[in-house]
C-alpha cells in the first residue's frame, strides 16, 4: 500500500519501506528511492494537530536558519494528501539519530536550550498559530474534571489488574487539592508561537550537533516557560526517575536566555504551571484509548509524569525560589 501511494502521489518508486517505532499515535515510514530518502507519516487527527499549515511553517523556519526537514510536493502541487481516511505527508530524510528519553549528554542540553530560544525568537515574526495552553485549557482542564477522568480510568485499571496504574491514579487523586490551590495568571506569562511538542524525541542529532528539529504538526501558542521546563525533564539523565537537579536546570534556563526571553513571572511560576499541567492531564486514559502498536510510549509518559508530580509535591517551592535568582 505504501509503495503504491508513493508512486501515485509523488511519482517515486520505493526500493525499500521500513516502519519506524519512534513517536506515538502515528505511523511513520522510512522510504528509500532512487532519487533519495524520505519519511512518510500518517498524522494523528486531534484538536492540537494542524498538518496542512506545517509545510509553510517549516519553510519559514528553514529560511531563518532553523534546521528542519522540508516537505515534498506531490503531483497535485500539494504537501498533504488523504488516503483511506488518513492524512499523509512526505518529508526529506535527515541523517542522524534521535536520543532516548533522559539520555542527553551535556552538549545536547546546551544546544537544545539555545535552539528553543532561537525558535521562540524566530516565530515571533510569524503569523499567530492556534492556541495551545491558553484560556480554553484552563477552562476545561480543571482538578474537578481531572477527578472525574481519573476515577473512570482507575476503574478500568482495576479491571485490568494494572497495579502500577492503580497506584499512580490513587496518588494523583490525593494531589487534586494541591492543584486547586495553584494560582496561575495566564496573561502574566510570556506566550508566543512555538513548536508545541519540543523535546528530545523531536530532535535529530549528528556528532555533537543538532541536525534538525522535526514534527511541527502541533505548533501553537504556549507559555514559553512550559516548553523550557518540559524539554529539560525529558532530556536530562538526572530526571529519569522524576527528580529534577535544580542546578542543572538553572544552567539550562541560562542557555535558553542567550536567545529567548523570560520575565520574572515566567521564572517563578514556571514550576507551578508545569506541575498543574501534568497533574490535570489523564495520560493513562490516552494509553488505554490508543490502538497504536507502540502505545506503550503513552504509558511511559504517564508514569514519568506521575514521578515528576511526586518530586514537585515536596520541592516545587525551592525550585521556584532558585529560578527567581536567575
Amino acid at each position: 500500500m505504501i509503495e503504491k501511494m508513493i508512486k501515485e502521489q509523488y511519482g517515486l518508486r520505493a526500493e525499500s519501506v521500513k516502519r519506524l517505532e519512534t513517536g506515538a499515535g502515528s505511523n511513520t515510514y522510512f522510504i528509500e528511492t532512487g532519487k533519495g530518502k524520505y519519511i512518510l507519516k500518517d498524522i494523528a487527527v486531534n484538536e492540537m494537530n494542524n498538518p496542512k499549515a506545517e509545510p509553510e511553517l517549516v519553510g519559514f523556519l528553514q529560511s531563518k536558519g532553523i534546521p528542519v526537514a522540508l516537505f515534498v510536493k506531490n503531483r497535485r502541487g500539494g504537501y498533504v494528501f488523504e488516503e483511506a481516511g488518513k492524512i499523509y505527508h512526505l518529508q526529506n530524510y535527515i541523517e542522524g539519530e534521535t536520543l532516548e528519553l533522559n539520555s542527553a549528554p551535556d552538549w545536547f542540553l546546551t544546544q537544545s536550550a539555545q535552539m528553543l530560544g532561537r525558535i521562540h525568537q524566530t516565530l515571533k515574526d510569524y503569523e499567530p498559530l492556534p492556541v495551545g495552553i491558553g484560556e480554553s485549557f484552563f477552562k476545561f482542564m480543571t482538578p474537578e474534571n481531572a477527578e472525574k477522568s481519573y476515577r473512570k480510568t482507575l476503574e478500568h485499571a482495576k479491571s485490568q489488574n494494572d497495579l502500577q496504574v492503580v497506584s499512580d491514579l490513587e496518588y494523583r487523586l490525593t494531589q487534586l487539592k494541591n492543584l486547586s490551590n495553584v494560582n496561575l495568571e495566564l496573561d502574566c506569562f510570556t506566550r508566543t508561537n512555538t513548536h508545541g511538542d519540543y523535546f528530545i524525541s523531536q530532535i535529530i542529532c549528528g556528532k555533537e550537533t543538532i541536525n534538525a528539529v522535526i514534527d511541527w504538526t502541533s505548533a501553537c501558542v504556549h507559555p514559553v516557560c512550559w516548553e523550557v521546563i518540559r524539554s529539560f525533564t525529558c532530556a536530562d539523565p538526572g530526571c529519569k526517575n522524576g527528580e529534577i537537579d535544580i542546578g542543572r536546570f538553572i544552567s539550562y534556563v541560562r542557555e535558553y536566555l542567550k536567545y529567548g526571553r523570560l520575565n520574572s513571572y515566567d521564572l517563578k511560576r514556571m514550576p507551578y504551571l508545569f506541575y498543574y499541567q501534568i497533574g490535570v492531564c489523564d495520560y493513562y486514559h490516552q494509553y488505554y484509548q490508543s490502538s497504536a502498536a507502540n502505545r506503550s510510549i503513552f504509558l511511559h509518559q504517564a508514569v514519568f509524569a506521575t514521578k515528576l508530580m511526586r518530586w514537585f509535591e515536596f520541592n516545587i517551592r525551592e525550585l521556584s525560589e532558585k529560578l527567581r535568582e536567575v
